[in-house]
């Protein structure tokens, strides 16, 4: 209790907080710099900044007026389309590595095929794109594109080659189990003649 008390005095007599500096005189001014009756402080130099349209592309426009638009804004949709690029290698990886012993791995795969021609259709309409702003990057994301589709429509075909082998097996598999359920009275009697004329029983 007397520490708490000793905290509780030191908070009450101790000084102030320090005040805004206007319109107090200058003994109560508690900042390191208190510039003179007659001095002025120097002002801040305010800076400037200039904008050049060197790298821009002026379009006046009859509906939408004035538009303004980057000469190097290619740079960003092949960015993207690198961007797709990787996200298409990605799920191509995700698919080869997947097992086609399971149903449901095979539906796995079969919808990330699906993403993956999207994303390549995407990356297609990116190389479209960069061709209209005659950037000659078009080629090889194109080409990047239809690698990945290309890849794309391979996978999906071995897809579909384990999922006609899993469903053959399966087929196969309930014939046996149909097979060993059948009764044997009524399996069907063999009516060629036999080695015997006592037991032909077509004659």
């Amino acid at each position: 209790m007397p520490a708490l008390l000793a905290l509780a005095c030191c908070a009450a007599y101790g000084p102030a907080a320090a005040r805004a500096q206007a319109g107090t005189p200058l003994k109560e001014q508690s900042f390191d710099y208190t510039p003179e009756e007659e001095e002025q402080t120097p002002a801040i130099q305010q800076s400037i900044a200039e904008t050049t349209y060197e790298d821009a592309e002026i379009i006046n426009h009859p509906l939408y007026g004035t538009i303004i638009l980057s000469r190097y804004r290619w740079k960003s949709w092949v960015a993207r389309a690198l961007y797709l690029a990787l996200i298409n290698i990605a799920l191509i990886a995700i698919i080869i590595s997947l097992s086609k012993t399971e149903e449901y791995n095979i539906v796995i795969s079969y919808i990330l095929t699906g993403a993956s021609l999207t994303v390549s259709f995407w990356c297609f309409l990116c190389a479209v794109l960069l061709f209209q702003l005659k950037s000659y990057s078009w080629t090889y994301i194109s080409a990047v594109s239809a690698s990945t589709a290309a890849l794309g429509f391979v996978v999906l075909a071995r897809t579909k080659k384990y999922d006609v082998s899993l469903t053959e097996i399966k087929e196969s598999f309930k014939r046996m189990r149909a097979t060993s359920r059948e009764d044997q009275r009524l399996s069907s009697v063999d009516g060629s003649p036999g080695d015997w004329p006592d037991q032909d029983f077509t004659r």
